[in-house]
């Protein structure tokens, strides 16, 4: 009984013993006859190189379809080198203008003020852990509509009636340059949602997808190559299962290429860079509209105080004139 035991024992011991080496050298007949990485990144080095001219050829749609995606990417990427500024609020902030101190004693002087009135601890805490009042926009025409306002309140004080008049005008332009101010953050919302945001979006995404896309097509054929290179120099007894292989790297790369290509179609319809500069210039349109109307205005108020200026002196002149001829009739 024990006998029989120890036979079937060491039989099926046997059988494994068969079915791992079958295994382990069929493993190693399809490690021989995949190219590795090694083999496909040496391909690559060479071909960087000029020391190998025998590379496959990609369709000529699929290259033109390259040229037009890498253009449209440069674009972008030009583009938003330059747009992203406008998410920046101080781009065009003097860079002489240093309030940060002031700002801070503000903000200190601010909940001092507030702690005074403080009628419990509770409330006292609660002061202190809100956040003191909104920070200026640091901006060119929030700094002119800062000096200006400034300026007129040093006017004031003088009480001189010319200074009065001074006080007035830059007290005007202290708000125009605000209201200006603000036009100027509309815009840069507008451009950084509505044509940054949507040149990120599509080089984060449909962009992205292509160049996935495109880097397989390019590992398939160095794939390809090396196997087509691997034939050329095999052995007569591996060219068979060499050229199996070989065939079957050809339909996988071909299979990417074409998977490319409908990739890169697609992203090339998904592409409306007219309308998305229109939106760029119709933020800027509106600006400049708005920013316009409005000095025109400021302007236009000057005109109005010149003419009845002038008005006064010429009625002045008149009656003037009036007085010499009743004192000449006399």
């Amino acid at each position: 009984m024990m006998s029989s035991f120890n036979s079937f024992t060491n039989s099926l011991g046997q059988k494994f013993q068969e079915l791992s080496t079958a295994v382990s050298e069929k493993t190693q007949e399809l490690s021989e006859n995949i190219p590795s990485l090694t083999q496909s990144t040496q391909r690559f080095v060479q071909e960087r190189l000029g020391q190998v001219t025998d590379i496959s050829q990609l369709p000529q749609e699929y290259l033109e379809l390259e040229r037009k995606v890498d253009t449209i990417k440069l674009i972008y990427e030009n583009f938003l080198h330059v747009t992203s500024i406008y998410e920046n609020e101080s781009y065009d902030y003097p860079k002489y203008v240093t309030e940060a101190v002031n700002d801070f004693s503000k903000v200190v002087a601010h909940k001092v003020q507030e702690l005074s009135h403080a009628s419990s601890a509770t409330e006292a805490q609660n002061i202190l852990i809100t956040p003191g009042p909104a920070k200026e926009p640091r901006t060119l025409n929030y700094a002119l509509s800062k000096v200006s306002l400034i300026s007129s309140e040093y006017s004031n004080h003088i009480g001189d009636h010319d200074e009065a008049q001074i006080a007035s005008v830059l007290l005007k332009y202290s708000d125009l340059e605000a209201k200006v101010a603000q036009a100027r953050l509309q815009q840069d919302t507008l451009i950084q949602t509505k044509f940054n945001k949507q040149l990120r979006e599509s080089l984060e995404q449909n962009f992205k997808k292509a160049q996935k896309a495109r880097r397989d097509v390019e590992y398939k054929r160095l794939q390809y190559d090396v196997a087509r290179s691997n034939l050329a120099k095999a052995k007569p007894e591996k060219e068979a299962s060499l050229r199996v292989q070989m065939e079957t790297l050809e339909d996988q790369f071909a299979q990417a290429t074409e998977d490319a290509t409908v990739v890169m179609q697609e992203v090339l319809s998904s592409v409306n860079f007219s309308h998305e500069i229109k939106e760029l210039a119709n933020a800027q349109l509106a600006y400049h509209q708005t920013s316009a109307k409005l000095i025109e205005q400021f302007i236009s108020g000057f005109e109005s105080v010149s003419d009845t200026r002038a008005q006064a002196e010429a009625d002045d002149e008149e009656d003037a004139v009036k007085v010499d001829v009743d004192d000449v009739s006399k």
